[in-house]
């Protein structure tokens, strides 16, 4: 039984390994592979890549709710301080509450986007790791069909070769053959005999 392959992380990061689903040769050799190791970690792979993306959209909208909320506590702050309007005070607590939550959300969201590299380089290793199981079975077993192509080609060019001789030496002789009788008969003669004995 042959071993499984250890690659590690470090691999990826000095080799600068990109991600494989994106890689173009990586595509066209194994994108369509009927592996289900190699179709279940791209899919890991992917469902990462889009967690990460949609993880980086939900922090910016929150950075931005943040800012709108935040020039809001400003504005109101203002009305209440300076244009004594403490009715406002109550809408001031909503928008710093508001702050607070989206803060938290926000800590929540950078925390897991921190994570992300990490989980979406061991994913992509552990596509490489089945990109090379894969990978060498399939090298293994397509070196032996070569092999035997190969084989069978060394046999038919032979064969050819036979076939090639032996035609050359038909023909040689026929038109030997040929040019005898054309010099001995003539070729209304030869015309004659063609017709009755070539049918």
């Amino acid at each position: 039984m042959k071993r499984s392959i250890d690659l590690d992380e470090k691999l990826i990061k000095k080799n600068r390994i990109p991600l494989l689903y994106n890689e173009p040769s990586w595509v066209k050799l194994f994108g369509k592979a009927r592996n289900r190791n190699i179709q279940r970690a791209r899919e890991e792979l992917i469902a990462l890549v889009e967690k990460e993306k949609e993880l980086d959209i939900k922090t910016k909208d929150l950075q931005r709710e943040k800012l709108k909320a935040m020039k809001m506590i400003l504005g109101i702050s203002d009305s209440v301080n300076n244009e004594n309007k403490p009715e406002n005070i109550r809408l001031l607590d909503e928008y710093k509450n508001k702050v607070e939550r989206i803060n938290e959300e926000l800590n929540e969201l950078i925390f897991q986007l921190e994570t992300m590299p990490k989980e979406i380089r061991e994913a992509n290793l552990n596509l490489l790791n089945a990109t090379i199981e894969y990978g060498y079975r399939e090298l293994n077993n397509r070196e032996k069909i070569l092999k035997q192509s190969i084989e069978e080609i060394d046999v038919l060019r032979t064969r050819l070769k036979e076939l090639i001789k032996i035609k050359h030496d038909y023909e040689e002789w026929i038109n030997e053959t040929y040019r005898f009788f054309h010099g001995l008969l003539g070729s209304d003669t030869i015309e004659k005999i063609d017709e009755e004995r070539l049918r």
